[in-house]
């Protein structure tokens, strides 16, 4: 019975801090999201926060401070970047990047395991962009999220 418990309750647990993605703070503009590569086998660990080729999305309101928190959850090296479109580049480099500074460090060979980086940028455009794995042929292979920059938006979210 305890062990049926134990088990139910550590489910529940890792199940709440996966679904926290993102958070708002509408008084500094600032949205801070979680993006983890490598959350599980789908894509074959070439995916953030357990989607592939853009399943989930994030929308964040024009104007705003992001705050990107990078987790390499996986044994293969992994790095984040946002760019436009809504197509992932066969390569990418920080000269890429939709907004300055909105890519994580070493970013073609990848931040090694349990890697871990925060990434501040300013989301100063309107318009549809992905987060993309810049390790090449980690785009292509489906590992990205959608970013949705959003005017009149109030809050950030993710879904």
């Amino acid at each position: 019975m305890k062990k049926i418990i134990l088990s139910t309750v550590l489910l529940l647990s890792a199940s709440a801090s996966a679904a926290s993605y993102v958070t708002s703070d509408s008084a500094s503009k600032t949205a801070t999201i979680v993006v983890d590569a490598n959350q599980g086998a789908a894509g074959g660990g070439l995916n953030f926060n357990g989607a592939v080729k853009g399943a989930k999305s994030f929308s964040i309101p024009a104007g705003w401070n992001v705050v990107m928190k990078f987790k390499n959850l996986g044994q293969l090296a992994h790095s984040a970047a946002v760019v436009k479109g809504s197509t992932p580049p066969a390569s990418v480099t920080e000269k890429d990047a939709a907004f300055p500074g909105a890519y994580t460090k070493m970013l073609m060979q990848g931040l090694g395991a349990n890697a871990e980086e925060t990434v501040k940028f300013k989301a100063s455009a309107a318009g549809s962009y992905l987060i993309v794995c810049g390790v090449p042929g980690h785009a292509l292979g489906g590992q990205y999220l959608g970013l949705k920059v959003v005017p009149g938006a109030k809050a950030a979210s993710y879904q």
